[in-house]
């Protein structure tokens, strides 16, 4: 389903934050306080500066991912749902939605009517940040374990709640997409693919055939309005961006393959520092690949003619960037 450094300490020293997160000496266990308030840190620069440090010194993972989501921006309840939403990635889901339009009318490609296309990506960018909220909900105990900093396993949101809002966007925007036009077997189809993705993604590695049938299934349920067809230039666009989502997707599943629980203690900190670092440069990547998603839109529409959409598909690459600056991506 597009997300400043600390003050560095020696490894043996006791550690007390101010958000209630306390270093003990001589350990990488890092307890948290939910009761504090999680957002009062102090905001540092020099990130790859305090990365580097963590792997020198020995510390443990979880000191790592504790630490990382203390220097991150100041989360304010928004920005928690905003990453919980994966909102970094929403430029991508309306360039999908421009590029499906366009590539799906029967008369000569050019920029779509401004109702319709603001209202298909309005549903696509709640979809998407219905599904993306699930995927942290079905992946608590995952996270808990690997991703300590995310906001449910810090308790900032019940996984409970998290389940609730995220169902409510996915059934919200599957509604305005139908109330729109669109086909009702490939809305519902589209959200039993989502679902069906959260679910199993962890446990199956052809999970990824799902992740890029998410985007191709919204491109689909979009052509299925009144008015637009499947012509060769979309089934052609559909595929080539299918190719470019199970690539990026096999990457990302790399990101955790060396990132050590935070419960498990290695004799050698350096070692499992050093395999966070690693799974940390891997999601960076990740998210860049994210936002050049609109690059393989632009190119199709290009291809047909269709200039002034190809180059918003292609303004969303550096707008997705900025995006991610703002919110999670990954």
């Amino acid at each position: 389903m597009e997300f400043s450094g600390r003050r560095n300490e020696p490894p043996g020293h006791r550690n007390l934050l101010r958000d209630g997160r306390e270093e003990s000496e001589g350990s990488s266990f890092v307890s948290f306080d939910p009761s504090r308030d999680p957002f009062r840190v102090r905001q540092h620069r020099s990130e790859e500066s305090s990365w580097t440090h963590e792997a020198k010194s020995g510390c443990g993972p979880a000191t790592f991912f504790a630490a990382r989501s203390m220097t991150t921006p100041s989360q304010t309840p928004p920005r928690v749902w905003f990453d919980l939403a994966r909102a970094g990635n929403f430029p991508s889901v309306a360039s999908n939605v421009l590029a499906a339009l366009v590539l799906s009318t029967p008369h000569a490609p050019g920029w779509p009517a401004l109702g319709p296309f603001v209202l298909a990506a309005i549903a696509g960018c709640l979809i998407y940040a219905g599904g993306a909220t699930f995927n942290d909900v079905a992946d608590a105990g995952f996270d808990a374990r690997h991703r300590p900093e995310r906001a449910i396993p810090r308790g900032v949101v019940r996984r409970s709640t998290a389940a609730w809002v995220a169902g409510a966007e996915l059934a919200f925007g599957v509604g305005l997409l139908v109330y729109a036009g669109a086909g009702l077997a490939w809305a519902l189809a589209l959200a039993a693919t989502i679902l069906a993705y959260d679910w199993i993604h962890k446990k199956w590695i052809g999970s990824v055939v799902l992740m890029a049938g998410c985007r191709v299934l919204l491109a689909l349920t979009v052509a299925s309005w009144p008015g637009q067809i499947r012509t060769p230039a979309l089934l052609a666009w559909i595929a080539a961006l299918f190719v470019y989502i199970v690539t990026l997707s096999l990457i990302a599943r790399w990101e955790y393959k060396g990132a050590p629980a935070s419960s498990r203690h290695s004799a050698d900190g350096r070692q499992d520092a050093g395999a966070t670092l690693k799974a940390a440069k891997i999601g960076r990547s990740v998210g860049r690949l994210l936002a050049f998603i609109p690059l393989v839109d632009a190119i199709a529409l290009l291809v047909v003619g269709a200039w002034i959409p190809a180059i918003a598909c292609a303004v969303a690459v550096p707008l997705g960037r900025w995006a991610q600056r703002l919110a999670a991506s990954t």
